[in-house]
């Protein structure tokens, strides 16, 4: 966790500073003269800060849920993050040429954009270097709690792809709906509220999916099931508006990172729904029973440790 960690203070500070360094520039031009690339870039520069923390939060969760899988494909999530990080060198030097901006640091914006990706290369690294190795601790875990039975555990597994998946469709939503609402929509537009709307509503519906296989709720996976149908029309309905006006003034500037993540996430939301099907279908065979005891078992080593840290306190205030 440590390199994660580090990473993530490292570009988020960085993110922070060019983004900063972005806005003075915007605030010294006039509006009428600023470049596409000036105006658009600081909602990249917060969707790369988001998808920072996305990380982060994402690796806490692997740990705590000893996920190997979700551990996997954060790996090649970071490595995803190195193409957008050599992608955005061009980018943020293109949009503070021509000015000189401080920022709260005096460091060149060559120096700023280069460290970005050397430090996610070499989290990178580490992510290949540690995946063996928690790959057999958490194996042997997931071994302890749910036993020698292939049944439960290909259950199991079925499961933890199911949540990677439920996980990642929070960020692609809300980085699409993050781009369409603040680089296309305008405040007159009635899509602008719709989609302010649908932003909060799709995150209860992704929790929602979380719940109901954790729960083994049928009515509820019922629900999140027709919400994936209607999600993967809105982004298929997005995506060919955007294809069919690339030229438009609307999507000209917009339409290769919106088309990436219409994409990604109409792909996710493809395979979450077959997931949620399987999911669906392995309700009352034993999963839930098996997460319920591996709950409780935490919770009893907890209250252990927690004794037996007490009696020690004791004997040596005695």
């Amino acid at each position: 966790m440590a390199e994660v960690l580090v990473e993530t203070t490292i570009d988020l500070a960085i993110e922070g500073e060019l983004f900063l360094r972005v806005k003075e520039k915007k605030d010294n031009e006039d509006p009428s003269g600023q470049s596409a690339t000036t105006r658009r870039m600081p909602v990249y520069l917060a969707i790369f800060a988001l998808a920072h923390v996305f990380q982060f939060a994402m690796a806490l969760d692997a740990v705590y849920a000893r996920n190997t899988l979700q551990f996997v494909l954060l790996a090649i999530f970071n490595a995803l993050f190195l193409l957008y990080a050599i992608i955005q060198i061009r980018e943020v030097q293109d949009a503070l040429a021509g000015q000189s901006v401080s920022g709260i640091s005096n460091i060149p914006i060559n120096v700023l954009t280069i460290i970005i990706p050397v430090v996610i290369s070499v989290a990178e690294i580490a992510y290949i270097a540690l995946g063996w190795k928690i790959y057999h601790e958490f194996g042997w875990g997931v071994y302890k709690f749910l036993g020698a039975d292939r049944r439960i555990k290909r259950l199991y597994a079925n499961y933890q792809i199911y949540e990677c998946l439920v996980k990642f469709d929070v960020f692609f939503w809300v980085g699409f709906s993050v781009q369409f609402i603040w680089l296309v929509l305008q405040e007159n537009d009635w899509e602008y509220y719709v989609t302010c709307a649908a932003l909060p509503l799709s995150i209860v519906l992704l929790v929602e999916g979380h719940l109901a296989a954790r729960h083994e709720n049928k009515w509820m996976m019922a629900t999140f099931m027709c919400g994936c149908v209607g999600a993967m029309i809105y982004f298929i309905y997005k995506l060919i508006k955007v294809l069919l006006d690339l030229n438009g003034d609307r999507y000209k500037l917009v339409w290769k990172s919106l088309t990436v993540f219409s994409v990604i996430a109409i792909s996710l939301l493809i395979l979450t729904f077959v997931y949620s099907v399987i999911i669906l279908r392995n309700f009352g065979k034993g999963l839930k029973a098996a997460l319920a005891r591996k709950a409780d078992q935490g919770y009893t080593s907890q209250n252990h440790r927690r004794a037996a840290s007490t009696n020690l306190n004791r004997m040596s205030i005695n």
